[in-house]
């Protein structure tokens, strides 16, 4: 582009403030030629600058840009084009006719549009079996919490609000193309938990639309979880079933998983279509009991319930019951029969009121003392 305006005498002035405005008059003026990749003069353009083709290098991985403000495809251009094959469309129905055509590894799409929103693109790329495993990414001007969880809850792989980092957003293209990598390199979808997250497992499930059952196997146990084309629909695990299950076992960080993808017949116990809900508010429970467990008293000693701890909801009971008398944590788990999402944090919270504690040696001889006290005045 220096060398087209230093030599052809372009008539605009050269800065980084307008690369924009240059990239896209001299779209415009390779449009005008019978040579697309020739200005006048004998300047010749690369194939994947140019708007909407197709770049040649197939190697490349090919993102499709849908916006129909000028300005912004030209800046993901900008952004994507010297590691990613850009192809721009200007609104729905423009991209959804190059995405059948050109197979695109990722789709970044404006909401807004003429002709077609972009929930209506989104809603035609899944339904077609040929584009269906393509990830999808919203760019939004709408802050909009509830437009925020709509476009989620439809199952896309991101929502990001205009304006935007540029760096954020190619570092999260960047992990959705990469998994989709991943997924296809691991085939079978089997591995261990402590080198792919269990996240990260189901993601690339739901990315490739896969149906089957996702058998998990742990030191503490075994689980499972059956997915409709990407989406969860049954969960168990020991005691636990559906979307109790499933938070239990998105915390599971040893072990080992296994994708057996057939078309299997059970009753659901998950609400189908809330996937991305729910594997939301399963990594959200995850993160507070994680920080609940860093919080717990050091040591694996006993703790004793307050006498004066009140003991006034269903979980507090349980609680209270699996430390009576001193426990250690990891009993007191076992006996409470609460998912450690629920019963980590529950413990925290009490050992910062006083309610549970670590006694020392003078508070164990007095609760031995009054034990001995309770037992003559039986007698």
């Amino acid at each position: 582009i220096r060398e087209g305006r230093e030599n052809h005498a372009f008539p605009f002035p050269w800065s980084e403030k307008s690369r924009i405005g240059l990239f896209a008059t001299l779209s415009r003026v390779i449009t005008r030629n019978p040579d697309p990749h020739v200005v006048p003069g004998g300047f010749r353009v690369p194939t994947r600058c140019l708007e909407g083709v197709p770049v040649a290098d197939t190697s490349m991985t090919r993102i499709l840009i849908v916006d129909d403000e000028e300005n912004i495809r030209h800046l993901l251009r900008l952004a994507f084009e010297e590691e990613f094959e850009v192809v721009e469309a200007v609104d729905g129905l423009d991209a959804f006719e190059k995405a059948v055509r050109i197979k695109p590894h990722i789709i970044l799409s404006d909401i807004m549009m003429p002709r077609l929103d972009g929930y209506g693109l989104y809603r035609k790329i899944k339904s077609r079996p040929e584009t269906s495993a393509v990830p999808f990414v919203f760019l939004s001007a709408k802050k909009d919490v509830d437009e925020r969880v709509v476009g989620l809850e439809m199952g896309v792989d991101d929502y990001i609000t205009k304006p935007f980092s540029i760096k954020e957003l190619k570092a999260k293209v960047r992990s959705i193309t990469r998994k989709v990598t991943d997924l296809k390199e691991l085939g079978s979808l089997e591995g261990l938990l402590k080198e792919v997250d269990l996240v990260d497992v189901i993601q690339l499930i739901d990315m490739g639309r896969k149906t089957g059952m996702l058998l998990l196997e742990t030191p503490g146990g075994t689980g499972k979880v059956y997915f409709d084309k990407g989406g969860p629909i049954f969960a168990q695990t020991g005691a636990w079933n559906g979307v109790e299950a499933f938070n239990v076992m998105l915390s599971w960080r040893d072990g080992r998983f296994k994708l057996d993808q057939k078309a299997l017949e059970i009753e659901g116990n998950i609400d189908p279509g809330s996937g991305q809900e729910l594997l939301m508010e399963g990594v959200r429970l995850s993160d507070e009991m994680e920080e609940a467990i860093r919080e717990l008293p050091p040591g694996d000693g006993p703790l004793f319930l307050s006498e004066k701890a009140a003991v006034d909801d269903e979980e507090m009971i349980l609680l209270a019951a699996a430390f009576k008398g001193g426990s250690t944590v990891a009993d007191a788990l076992r006996l409470s029969g609460l998912p450690p999402y629920r019963f980590y944090p529950l413990v925290t919270a009490a050992v910062k009121k006083g309610l549970l504690s670590v006694q020392t040696e003078t508070g164990r001889m007095t609760a031995f003392l009054r034990g001995v006290r309770a037992a003559i005045d039986k007698l």
